[in-house]
């Protein structure tokens, strides 16, 4: 089999998927360490991490983490459960719920993602070559595509 620039482009693409997944893993076993279920780490992650002037609506953690909104909703209901996160309605909307984290929450929250970002400052750089080496071949491959 000839090494062309697609074979190239696979390379880097799972080069890339894979420093990706080990990111995530190591993620998943921090938020277990803490006993939090990874999706549930998420969901402190997305809470805390909204955009500014986005409010943690049920709506908009659905769409932060890509899932429907009843899965928000159970995930809610199991962090509220642990105490980590508490609902508040809207006063301009009784019908929109906002999802804020506790101070025990918060606690969890911050000793999680500090570990996170220990770790990304030391992957980081691994990631972010990896990322540039697909977004390198994919402009070699629209290159050839155009030239043919």
């Amino acid at each position: 089999m000839a090494f062309d620039s697609h074979q190239a482009g696979y390379i880097a693409l799972a080069e890339f998927r894979y420093r990706i997944r080990h990111f995530l893993n190591a993620s998943e076993r921090a938020a277990r360490s803490a006993a939090l279920e990874p999706e549930q780490y998420q969901l402190l992650l997305a809470v805390r991490g909204m955009p500014r002037g986005q409010s943690p609506t049920i709506q908009a953690l659905a769409e932060r983490l890509q899932v429907r909104h009843n899965t928000v909703v159970e995930r809610v209901d199991r962090l509220a459960k642990l105490g980590l996160v508490r609902r508040v309605r809207s006063r301009s909307d009784r019908r929109v719920v906002i999802v804020g984290l506790t101070a025990r929450g918060n606690r969890v929250f911050e000793k999680l993602a500090r570990m996170r970002l220990r770790e990304l400052r030391q992957v980081g750089p691994e990631l972010v070559a990896a990322l540039g080496d697909v977004v390198k071949a994919a402009r070699r491959l629209g290159t050839a595509r155009r030239k043919n």
